[in-house]
């Protein structure tokens, strides 16, 4: 049986085995939470900005955005001599412009700080495979003392 250099008092059973793979899964898992709080505050800081930008973005919209344009497209109609739908349609899409330009920035942002959480899901992915790995883990047969050997093979060592 290979220890990797260690020596046992005692064999291996499937309790104690089972217990100690048991321990480990707690203790990952409980790693695993606290990995997860850390990044749900740090994205929450870091999208604090975004929903910021977008609650502004949404204030200006519904503000004071409809009588600039209603003064935009009088503008428009006195300025160049256009109809007043043409005017309006004209300060209608000048709004739709700026709004998207309020919304693309606060995306932006929300894609950033949402990316942190990756970090978590990476870790839990390889949390589960190695829980999978060791709990899939054969022990290897011991070979008895009184075995005779094979022609070739080198003698066992213990």
């Amino acid at each position: 049986m290979n220890t990797n250099g260690r020596v046992r008092d005692e064999e291996p059973n499937v309790a104690t085995s089972f217990s100690g793979l048991a321990h480990d899964v707690i203790e990952l898992g409980e790693l695993q939470a606290s990995l997860f709080v850390h990044d749900v505050k740090s994205t929450t800081q870091k999208t604090r900005t975004s929903l910021l930008l977008g609650v502004v973005g949404a204030c200006v919209l519904l503000g004071s955005v409809p009588v600039v344009l209603f003064a935009l497209a009088e503008f428009f109609v006195e300025r160049f001599d256009w109809s007043r739908s043409a005017g309006f349609a004209v300060a209608a899409v000048v709004g739709i412009a700026a709004s998207a330009g309020f919304l693309a920035a606060a995306w932006s942002k929300l894609s950033t700080g949402l990316n942190s959480m990756q970090r978590s899901r990476d870790e839990l992915n390889r949390n589960i495979a190695w829980i999978k790995s060791s709990l899939r883990r054969q022990p290897t047969p011991k070979a008895e003392p009184n075995q005779a050997h094979t022609a070739g093979a080198p003698p066992n060592p213990r």
